[in-house]
């Protein structure tokens, strides 16, 4: 069990922005220590060394503690995904050995403070197809755990975004930013903006014939490797969630595609098709016991749904834009603009 903190990341290029001063000032690192110390006295323990501010983004913050019993970690969300950390206490409360489970939460200040849960997927984890079958199956039983038992409403700020509706999101942001004072960061060049039309065309036909077997649920929106802790305490890997500020209210299908991406990302490969149709078959194979589906309906499903990654992406991002100074948003544009450039890339 680790005792030190690791060393702090580099700050990026947003650190002259207002989230990061604010996240690396004085009065914030204060008042955040004493959260923490009260937190852990009301359990017996106590801070036992000097924190460090691990990294810091104009999204997010995430500050270490080291105490007797392990490192804790306190991570503060920008209002654009202020519902994580009461997301987090309540997915943990109805999965609990599929996430990792909160000490503390102040949802007004979007604290979420949680023990040390050891390493994340690694580099041979992800290349490894075995150790890929481990993790969309589980990915698959916690959304089937899930599944009908969240109230959104109790979650303020998290989108909702029907299959149906992808494309038209997608006309939005399109005609948002074309609207865009030249020189404005978001502001997309003619060609991106045509080639966005002809996507959200491409997503109004994928998602036509989408089946209503499987509902609008959480979808994770960030099953990421280095979002998912390796347990292994057991002797036998167990995968762990984490780091759901990204979710939307959105077909659950997304999630899997958004692995797979990471897998081919981490990789730098291609999945072959045997070993992507096998990870599909797994995944699956949960959702037609839980729901007692037609398997070839599911198949059809999840394939359309693979169109989904990228809008799902762009549409979280952009609930950090009215957050953003002229800094952040400068700096950081490329982000929301390259998930506006996979959309586009469905038009051909």
């Amino acid at each position: 069990m680790p005792h030190n903190p690791p060393p702090a990341r580099p700050l990026g290029p947003d650190a002259e922005g207002q989230w990061v001063r604010r996240w690396t000032s004085p009065e914030w690192t204060q008042t955040a220590d004493a959260w923490v110390g009260r937190r852990l006295a009301e359990r017996g323990r106590r801070i036992s060394g000097t924190p460090v501010t691990y990294r810091a983004r104009f999204w997010s913050v995430v500050r270490c503690y080291p105490s007797v019993e392990g490192l804790v970690w306190l991570k503060e969300n920008n209002p654009g995904h202020r519902f994580e950390a009461g997301l987090v206490a309540a997915l943990a409360r109805l999965a609990p050995d599929d996430l990792i489970a909160p000490i503390a939460v102040d949802r007004e200040r979007s604290w979420l403070l949680t023990d040390d849960q050891g390493t994340t997927l690694t580099h041979p984890d992800v290349r490894h197809q075995p150790t890929r079958r481990i993790v969309v199956r589980a990915l698959a039983h916690l959304q089937c755990a899930l599944l009908g038992r969240l109230n959104v409403a109790d979650h303020p700020g998290i989108i909702g975004l029907a299959p149906s509706a992808a494309g038209d999101r997608v006309r939005a942001v399109a005609q948002e930013w074309a609207s865009l004072q030249p020189g404005h960061p978001l502001r997309p060049e003619p060609d991106m903006l045509k080639r966005a039309e002809l996507a959200a065309e491409v997503l109004d036909r994928r998602t036509a014939y989408l089946s209503d077997i499987v509902p609008l649920d959480l979808e994770l929106n960030d099953v990421y490797p280095a979002n998912i802790f390796a347990d292994r305490s057991t002797g036998v890997l167990r995968p762990r969630f984490f780091d759901v500020g990204n979710a939307i209210w959105g077909h659950p299908f997304v999630s899997l595609h958004g692995f797979l991406d990471s897998v081919v990302e981490w990789t730098r490969a291609p999945l072959s098709r045997t070993d992507h149709d096998e990870l599909l078959d797994v995944y699956l194979a949960a959702w037609r016991d839980h729901l007692d589906a037609d398997p070839r309906l599911l198949r059809d499903d999840i394939t359309a749904t693979e169109a989904l990654v990228g809008v799902h992406r762009l549409v979280s991002w952009l609930r950090l834009v009215p957050y953003a100074d002229p800094i952040e948003l400068r700096t950081r544009a490329e982000i929301p603009r390259q998930y506006l450039a996979r959309v586009a890339e469905l038009a051909g």
